[in-house]
């Protein structure tokens, strides 16, 4: 199981919400929620994003990367391309270099850069350990 699933559990259980609720009150489908809870997937760039402004916790909180969630009230997700069109400004990092560290594919960061896609929870947590900031840092949710 992962991380996040014990981590929607707990959420789930504090609030006193099954999945058939919390699927009502997010906009996230039943079936996703379903899967997120037995470990089978990890939710999406979006729905990721719907969970944390519903249980109003940080991302690496919900992620699992850290035990406590932090008492500072996130901002606003900034939109993802640039922002992290930003951060790699900010770190002095070319596009090539982190094609090449990561490893990402260029056709990848691209989208991401141009918000065609999305990354994945777990190249959320990649690309904040790359640059050592938190997942919020990088979504934009602390500046």
């Amino acid at each position: 199981m992962s991380n996040f699933s014990e981590r929607l559990k707990e959420l789930m259980q504090e609030r006193g919400l099954n999945q058939l609720e919390l699927a009502r009150l997010t906009g996230v489908r039943n079936t996703n929620i379903s899967n997120f809870l037995i470990g089978l997937n990890q939710p999406s760039y979006k729905n990721l994003i719907k969970l944390l402004y519903f249980f109003n916790c940080s991302a690496d909180y919900m992620l699992g990367l850290i035990e406590f969630d932090t008492q500072e009230k996130p901002l606003p997700v900034l939109p993802f391309g640039p922002r992290l069109k930003s951060i790699l400004k900010e770190y002095s990092v070319s596009q090539e270099k982190l094609i090449k560290e990561l490893p990402v594919s260029s056709s990848v960061l691209y989208k991401w850069l141009a918000q065609i896609s999305y990354p994945s929870p777990d190249n959320l947590i990649k690309l904040a350990k790359y640059f050592d900031v938190s997942v919020d840092y990088l979504i934009g949710r602390l500046r």
